[in-house]
């Protein structure tokens, strides 16, 4: 469900960040309000993250890489207690409005990684879509295919908005309008972004477990990963990713992380929407698992 965020904003300041209250009534810094409220809708109300045997046992260490404003580290903070997150995130403006909304659990030992996860050391040019932040990207999608599918997020979010009205409205006309929205949203700037490897932050920090491994890159998954050694994965317990490029580049990713020992199931949250979006859990097998059941 998407609720109208407009009444509990803000006007930005100079870095583009406006404050917004949630509705389990947290104040958030945050760029794109409605991002935000499709983001909490996700992750508190529809509970991605607690599907296909994925849990979490008070003192866990996530990390959290794609952090973007902190929801899924604020969601990780009502439920681990005393445990440990390490958020990475590497789009500058995104990154303030983490840094402020991540404080509010003071018994939660928070790293913050200013930078992207790659499979190297070094800079990466990423595209910022400031007025729509959870889409910047080091491979931003101008195809047909993802410009059908922002088209059709947005008639199904006018549809949803205007309800029975929505049918008395020529095609043409939401056809149109839809187009100049995703034009708008759209807009662009090329950002230069640190990129780190997960191993090297494992071995840096002295992380001898990752409870839970998010990743959200925005089609830099892969790369993400090639960023792990193999004497690293067995540190790793559960895994959830977001695949952007269609169900081969899905089954590419259950073959990979299935090779690696985890226990894989494929699911897609709006299929008729974004076609080509999947989210891939894995997990270990539970005699090798070492994680307990997520709190509510």
């Amino acid at each position: 469900m998407i609720r109208d965020a407009r009444d509990s904003v803000t006007p930005p300041t100079a870095k583009g960040l406006r404050s917004m209250v949630l509705p389990d009534g947290r104040s958030v810094a945050t760029l794109c309000p409605e991002n935000t409220r499709i983001a909490y809708d996700e992750i508190f109300d529809e509970r991605i993250y607690e599907m296909f045997g994925i849990e979490l046992a008070d003192g866990a260490t996530v990390f959290d890489v794609g952090a973007n404003i902190g929801l899924a580290v604020l969601w990780v903070g009502d439920r681990i207690g005393r445990g440990t997150v390490h958020a990475f995130e590497p789009i500058p403006s995104t990154f303030a409005a983490l840094e402020r909304n991540v404080g509010g659990h003071p018994h939660l030992d928070i790293h913050l990684h200013h930078a992207g996860a790659g499979n190297r050391d070094g800079t990466a040019t990423f595209t910022f879509y400031p007025r729509t932040s959870t889409s910047s990207s080091m491979y931003p999608d101008d195809s047909p295919e993802a410009h059908a599918e922002s088209t059709r997020f947005i008639l199904a979010d006018m549809r949803r908005r205007l309800g029975a009205g929505f049918a008395f409205i020529p095609g043409w006309v939401t056809r149109s309008c839809a187009e100049v929205v995703r034009r708008f949203y759209q807009r662009s700037q090329a950002v230069t972004c640190r990129l780190v490897r997960i191993s090297d932050v494992i071995h840096d920090e002295g992380v001898d477990r990752i409870d839970l491994l998010k990743l959200d890159v925005e089609g830099a998954e892969f790369d993400a990963l090639e960023g792990i050694v193999a004497s690293d994965w067995p540190r790793i317990g559960q895994v959830i990713v977001e695949v952007h490029e269609g169900k081969e580049a899905c089954t590419r990713m259950e073959r990979l992380l299935t090779e690696r020992g985890f226990l894989t199931t494929a699911w897609q949250q709006a299929p008729d929407v974004f076609a080509r979006h999947w989210l891939v859990y894995a997990r270990r097998p539970a005699d090798r698992s070492t994680a307990s059941t997520v709190s509510s």
